[in-house]
């Protein structure tokens, strides 16, 4: 995996993590573990009056029963009498299968003070089960050991040096195509970028590689406006995203998360193959070089 691939990967994990409830957490994590653990780990679903018995997962060779939780859906008393419910209900089943318990929860800002002394509770009276939980970290280190087939199958294609190079205006018209068209507005800001832009809105690493990649290829964008029939072509694309970009700022979310968002908003429907998400970039890259996306520096 080159270093683009693996900034790509690492913002899209965010971001697929982010998003992600309930079910469709587990099935996540289920998959990531069955491609980690392929003959080892076996996903457990519910059947019939049986239910899941309290196993979401097990691991055979490290006689691990893991348990899935979304905390942030429920309130603390819920998660605490769900926890301590499960914990307890799996023994009858399992108890001589497994030793460690692990709590598996989807929460990328860390638990509740009260989960976690309730988890600390469980550690200290079952000296025999080691008990302890994994988010977005844990699950982070299983992902980046799978080998690359198996993090494109989960996470999709990722932009290679190979596609920023081959990129043409093909691909560019794919993912400005599924741009809203919006009257044009009434001035457009296409001041250069001051070099300190991209520390001003702190923004990651994983981010600036990105943007990085793109600006090899943002002249290409710079060009297909240029060459397009519609001379206003370009500007309503930059409005579209300048109005989206204003949005996403008043929710009050995190630079990065606002840049993986208008990932999404410039891939549109139509994701799938390296080249289109390398178009992404130089198309990002070209607004983020416009100042019509992300902050100037004070005094820019």
């Amino acid at each position: 995996m080159d270093k683009i691939s693996r900034a790509y990967y690492e913002v899209k994990y965010e971001l697929v993590f982010l998003k992600m409830r309930g079910n469709e957490f587990q099935n996540f994590f289920s998959e990531l573990m069955e491609k980690r653990y392929p003959g080892d780990f076996q996903r457990v679903r519910p059947w019939g009056n049986s239910g899941d018995r309290k196993n979401d997962g097990y691991l055979a060779s490290r006689r691990i029963l893991f348990q899935v939780y979304a905390p942030n859906e429920m309130s603390a008393a819920e998660a605490i009498k769900k926890i301590k419910d499960d914990f307890t209900s799996a023994f009858p089943y399992w108890e001589k299968y497994f030793d460690t318990w692990i709590f598996v929860h989807n929460s990328r800002e860390g638990l509740g003070p009260d989960v976690v002394e309730t988890l600390l509770s469980l550690k200290v009276n079952n000296s025999k089960i080691s008990v302890t939980n994994w988010g977005y970290e844990e699950l982070r280190r299983e992902l980046f050991l799978l080998n690359d087939n198996d993090i494109e199958s989960l996470l999709g294609p990722a932009p290679t040096d190979s596609s920023l190079n081959n990129l043409g205006f093909e691909q560019l018209q794919v993912v400005l195509s599924t741009i809203s068209r919006l009257p044009t507005p009434n001035e457009v800001d296409i001041r250069p970028v001051p070099q300190n832009k991209i520390r001003e809105n702190m923004l990651s690493d994983n981010v600036q590689e990105l943007i990085k990649y793109g600006m090899r290829r943002a002249n290409l964008v710079e060009k297909f406006f240029a060459s397009y029939y519609d001379p206003i072509f370009g500007d309503e694309i930059a409005s579209a995203f300048h109005e989206y970009y204003g949005q996403l700022k008043r929710q009050m979310i995190t630079p990065d998360l606002i840049f993986m968002k208008l990932q999404e908003f410039a891939g549109g429907a139509k994701r799938g193959t390296p080249e289109h998400e390398a178009a992404v970039l130089a198309v990002l890259a070209h607004l983020f070089e416009k100042c019509d996306i992300f902050e100037r520096p004070r005094g820019g």
